[in-house]
């Protein structure tokens, strides 16, 4: 008798967890990707609580100017999740402008992010500090860069009109991500910017 036809044989069921594949899919992603962030703030905690570096050294980390563009981070979360609710609401409109906005908004904190690698006045060869911050920050950047990305993808499919509340996981999915970008910023701006060694 094959194995085709043998009843006996045992039949492995896929474990049913009430997500759509996507979603799912997403968030091992950032399981992942939050143990990448993670890998690099143990480094870091390394270096100042094994090794008892000063922080940031001799180095001048802007933090008043930087909680200004985190506060555009924070807000961008906010106009994100505007546009989802907006969906729901069949508001197709207002799905598009809320991401503009959302987009706008990320756009700007990675150029004011750029705009501090250019005045900060250390690079990432410069000891441990420079190293650790560029490496973090940078990081991040990538990950703020792929965000716009995605966004700009569900701009042009909200002027097509492919989304609606039937068929929306693509922009929950570009919902989740961006409020994980949001949420390992304020992290990062915590431990990076707020708690010198002084």
């Amino acid at each position: 008798m094959s194995a085709a036809t043998d009843h006996s044989a045992p039949q492995i069921q896929p474990y049913r967890t009430g997500l759509r594949p996507e979603i799912l899919g997403l968030i091992i992603f950032l399981v992942s990707e939050a143990a990448l962030f993670g890998a690099f703030f143990m480094y870091y905690a390394n270096l100042r609580v094994l090794n008892g570096i000063v922080w940031p050294g001799e180095f001048d980390i802007p933090a008043e100017a930087t909680s200004i563009n985190t506060l555009i981070l924070v807000l961008s979360s906010f106009t994100c999740e505007f546009a989802l609710l907006s969906l729901y609401k069949r508001k197709n409109g207002a799905v598009f402008a809320w991401l503009l906005a959302t987009f706008i908004l990320g756009a700007i904190f990675l150029g004011l992010q750029v705009e501090e690698y250019r005045i900060v006045g250390f690079t990432p060869q410069d000891e441990a500090t420079g190293a650790i911050f560029f490496t973090l920050t940078g990081l991040h950047g990538v990950h703020v860069f792929i965000g716009l990305v995605l966004l700009l993808l569900g701009m042009i499919r909200a002027l097509a009109g492919r989304w609606s509340p039937e068929r929306h996981s693509g922009l929950l999915a570009i919902s989740i991500y961006w409020h994980f970008v949001d949420i390992v910023w304020v992290l990062l701006f915590t431990v990076v910017y707020c708690l010198p060694s002084s």
